[in-house]
């Protein structure tokens, strides 16, 4: 384990020292790093978008901005140490459930991380598919066994493609609305991809799980 992350730290910190680089090399300047990086880490621009951290960032006091800013990035940041150590077998995993957290929780979140995202999810169609056949030939009943929450995830997220945009016209151009209506619905969006990120999750530990038991397949297991 050691070994593993000693060595990929070592080719990350490697591909990061080489990008800054050839950055300097371009501009002629290290202006580059606190405009792109500093922006994120600070939270300068709290232009409303469908994150979560620009409104409770306006709501607050100044006095604890540098304190809830170290607070925002511990949580996103808290999830790395326990996938990677779990997933460390399915590296390609892990990547993809870390990239939906940063989605999620990022900064500055928008429309077009979460479709990448998405897509992204695609790769594991095999874990679906061989997941889904086997529950079937056990239950021909059950449609969908591999996402649990299926029908509120999609909800969430159709109700928020919906109604997000109405709430952002009628506060910012027809002033009949406020701040909390499209705050409101940006929680349902995030709620939305939160549980597609669990599903996800569940998919990958189930499938490692009956790959090692071959006689669980298809089987309802219950964690006690």
């Amino acid at each position: 384990m050691l070994v593993f992350v000693l060595r990929y730290a070592a080719t990350v910190s490697i591909f990061v020292f080489c990008l800054f680089s050839f950055s300097y090399a371009l501009t002629k300047d290290w202006s580059f790093i606190p405009a792109v990086y500093g922006t994120r880490l600070l939270l300068p621009d709290l232009t409303p978008n469908v994150g979560l951290w620009w409104y409770f960032f306006i709501e607050m006091f100044d006095s604890f901005r540098s304190f809830f800013l170290g607070v925002f990035w511990l949580h996103m940041t808290a999830y790395s140490p326990g996938i990677t150590i779990r997933l460390y077998r399915q590296p390609l995993a892990a990547v993809v459930l870390l990239y939906g957290i940063v989605t999620i929780f990022q900064p500055y979140a928008n429309i077009g991380d979460a479709g990448a995202w998405m897509a992204l999810l695609t790769l594991y169609g095999h874990v679906f598919e061989r997941r889904l056949s086997a529950c079937c030939a056990y239950n021909p009943w059950l449609i969908s066994a591999v996402t649990r929450y299926t029908f509120p995830a999609l909800s969430s997220l159709l109700y928020s493609t919906l109604l997000g945009p109405a709430f952002y016209y009628l506060w910012i151009y027809a002033g009949s609305g406020n701040a909390n209506f499209f705050y409101a619905i940006t929680l349902v969006w995030s709620l939305g991809l939160v549980v597609i990120l669990a599903d996800m999750l569940y998919a990958i530990l189930r499938d490692e799980w009956e790959v090692e038991r071959p006689e669980m397949k298809g089987r309802e297991a219950r964690q006690i």
